[in-house]
C-alpha cells in the first residue's frame, strides 16, 4: 500500500506520465469514447418532441448561414441526418485514435473502429425502438456507419501521412 504513495516509483524517465503501464493519452481517449457514446445514446433516449425541438434550434441557427435549409421542406430532415453523420464521424475519429495505439496493421486499424461503430449504432437504433415517438431505422444505421467510416479514414490518412514523412 505504501508503494502507491512512493514518489520514487518511477525509476526510468520514460515511465513518467504513465499510469501503471498505460499512457495518459490512451486513458483520456477511452474516457472521451465512453462520454461520446453516452451523448449519442442520450440523444436516442429523448422523446420525439424533445429531439425535434433540439433539431429545430439547430435548423434556425444553420438557416442563417445556409438559407436554403429553411426554404426547403426537407430542411429538418437534412439537419437530423447531418447530426447522425456528425455524431458518428466524431465517434469514428475517437475509436480510430484509440485502436491505432494498440493495433499495427492498416486493416485492423480500419476494421476494428468500423465494426465497433456499427455495434454502437445498432444499439442506438434499438434504443429508439423503445422511446415514445421514435423509431429505429436502417437508413440511419447506414448514415451512422458512413460517419464512422469517414472519421476512421481521416485519422488513418493523418497517421499514415505523418509516418511517411522523412525529416
Amino acid at each position: 500500500m505504501l508503494a502507491l504513495f512512493n514518489c520514487n516509483r518511477f525509476t526510468n524517465r520514460a515511465d513518467y506520465g504513465r499510469i501503471r503501464g498505460m499512457n495518459k493519452k490512451k486513458i483520456i481517449i477511452g474516457i472521451l469514447i465512453v462520454a461520446w457514446i453516452c451523448v449519442i445514446w442520450g440523444h436516442s433516449m429523448q422523446p420525439a418532441v424533445v429531439s425535434e425541438g433540439e433539431s429545430g434550434k439547430f435548423l434556425a441557427i444553420l438557416s442563417k448561414v445556409l438559407p436554403f435549409l429553411a426554404e426547403n421542406e426537407n430542411g429538418m430532415f437534412i439537419v437530423r441526418k447531418a447530426a447522425h453523420f456528425t455524431e458518428y464521424l466524431i465517434l469514428g475519429v475517437l475509436l480510430c485514435m484509440e485502436f491505432s495505439t494498440y493495433l499495427r496493421g492498416i486493416w485492423e486499424r480500419f476494421l476494428n473502429p468500423l465494426f465497433s461503430g456499427l455495434f454502437v449504432c445498432f444499439i442506438d437504433e434499438t434504443i429508439q425502438l423503445f422511446v415514445e415517438g421514435r423509431s429505429g431505422e436502417i437508413r440511419d444505421m447506414w448514415i451512422d456507419f458512413a460517419g464512422v467510416a469517414l472519421g476512421t479514414l481521416i485519422v488513418l490518412a493523418i497517421i499514415n501521412n505523418k509516418k511517411g514523412r522523412r525529416y
